[in-house]
């Protein structure tokens, strides 16, 4: 399929892109990336059954990661959120459909701690009602709600001190915006 093959290619382009800092091709190429999205059938909402559904919706997926990653790299909040709930809909209805991606828990506690960052508790337990119990045990997960306590306890130095013991350097900068919020 030309559509799949012209979007694997621009895929990798964009990966050698930001590893090599060009910031402004990043977004170009993202940009064009997601209008190629469009032109897949299995695309949600109707996740249309082809013989490229697998790949197509594993490629949409990786993209939308990976979005999500670049806003953060950005320091785009806006654009997170937004890609955030693209991306959702892959971790949350193609369940059956595609195996759980290993970006999954790290992408769903950013989200986590943007919430808290945006001072959206009630979203923010909302959004950890929604996870699976198993989820719970992930240090991704388990750190935003241990950072979330700390801030419901009023235990401050927990969260100042809670820059040291990030799970991924990803999450330094909401912690970096939540220490804001707390000063």
């Amino acid at each position: 399929d030309r559509e799949l093959e012209e979007a694997n290619c621009k895929f990798a382009w964009l990966k050698l892109a930001c590893a090599e800092d060009e910031l402004d091709s990043c977004a170009t190429l993202l940009s064009e990336l997601k209008v190629l999205l469009t032109k897949f059938p299995s695309m949600p909402p109707s996740f249309e059954r082809t013989p490229n559904a697998v790949a197509e919706l594993r490629l949409a997926r990786a993209i939308y990661e990976f979005a999500v990653i670049f806003s953060i790299r950005v320091k785009d909040q806006d654009a997170f959120e937004r890609n955030f709930f693209q991306l959702k809909v892959f971790y949350m209805d193609t369940r059956g459909i595609l195996p759980p991606s290993p970006e999954e828990y790290r992408i769903l506690g950013l989200n986590l701690m943007r919430l808290l960052a945006e001072n959206r508790v009630a979203e923010f337990h909302t959004e950890l009602e929604l996870l699976p119990p198993r989820a719970l045990d992930h240090p991704c997960i388990k750190y935003a709600v241990e950072l979330e306590q700390s801030f419901m306890e009023g235990t401050y130095n927990r969260l100042t001190n809670g820059r040291q013991a990030v799970p991924h350097e990803t999450y330094l900068y909401f912690m970096d915006l939540l220490a804001e919020t707390i000063r």
